[in-house]
């Protein structure tokens, strides 16, 4: 098995993975901010999701690849998820709106499948833990998986900040993150407000910032990040995102709808399926009409 003194660093990603706003409407330009996350989410639906009328969290709105932007009688909200979130943190900017929750990732690909580096960093972090006075040390969980899809957690569920470990590789079984760990940082309220205020003051070092504030944040607790000392590229945003709705769609149909057309055109139902196919896409260039 490959191991961490011969593995070497082939790319790392930083990026915003998750954010929630909300912004009173009583504010100045409210109705400018709704808009700029309407555009938002918008764009996420241009690149081939669904995008549906959805009510959450007691918001009415629209949602788009688990991304919402809705409002109430009394405030507007946003919620953008995963690497969407990335691409639509800076549309949430204004004076006044309250981040409840934001998420900072580093995403380390290396040379080589360290599978058992997340173990590695539950080890290192146990150990700093035990030299901490009693009364300051952090919960630390290990859910370890028999293909190693390891998460580490440092800090509790209900904490402003947590921090979490995982192989990106063996739980998202995307090709872009094959050989990759990621590392994760929650803040809430107010340290939420702050990570925010600090990205959007500095939206040409938005990659910059993350990297030193989530090489800083499991430092302090007793774990570095793998070979990221000798980096010396550039970090760079998350990989562009090819799984849409509509990819998904068509792949579901090559896998389970094409085997079956075949099969019924065999035995001789060929004219039949023609008519049908066609008839449900004039059905549907009607309805755009």
């Amino acid at each position: 098995m490959p191991s961490k003194a011969t593995a070497t660093i082939d790319n790392v990603y930083a990026g915003v993975d998750w954010i929630s706003a909300t912004l009173g409407r009583e504010e100045l330009d409210n109705q400018v901010w709704l808009y700029d996350a309407i555009h938002a989410l918008e764009g996420i639906a241009e690149r081939g999701n669904t995008y549906k009328r959805r009510s959450l969290l007691g918001f009415d709105g629209w949602e788009s690849a688990g991304c919402f932007v809705g409002s109430n009688e009394t405030r507007h909200y946003a919620q953008f998820a995963g690497e969407n979130a990335h691409g639509a943190f800076h549309f949430l900017d204004h004076p006044k709106v309250h981040i409840s929750r934001i998420d900072v990732q580093l995403t380390v690909q290396y040379s080589e499948e360290l599978l058992k580096l997340g173990r590695k960093c539950y080890a290192s972090a146990i150990r700093h833990n035990q030299s901490l006075p009693e009364h300051r040390r952090r919960r630390i969980h290990l859910y370890a998986g028999s293909d190693f899809s390891d998460t580490v957690y440092l800090g509790s569920a209900s904490s402003d900040t947590r921090g979490r470990i995982y192989n990106k590789d063996k739980q998202s079984q995307d090709r872009r993150y094959e050989r990759a760990w990621r590392y994760e940082v929650v803040y809430r309220n107010e340290y939420a407000n702050g990570m925010f205020r600090r990205l959007a003051a500095a939206p040409d070092e938005t990659t910059k910032l993350i990297t030193q504030e989530v090489v800083a944040y499991f430092s302090q607790r007793g774990v570095s990040v793998l070979g990221l000392r000798n980096w010396d590229t550039d970090t760079t945003k998350v990989p562009k995102q090819d799984r849409t709705d509509a990819a998904r769609k068509l792949r579901w149909i090559e896998t389970q709808v094409v085997p079956t057309i075949r099969k019924l055109a065999e035995m001789g139902y060929a004219e039949e399926l023609m008519i049908v196919i066609a008839e449900a896409i004039a059905a549907a260039r009607n309805s755009q009409l």
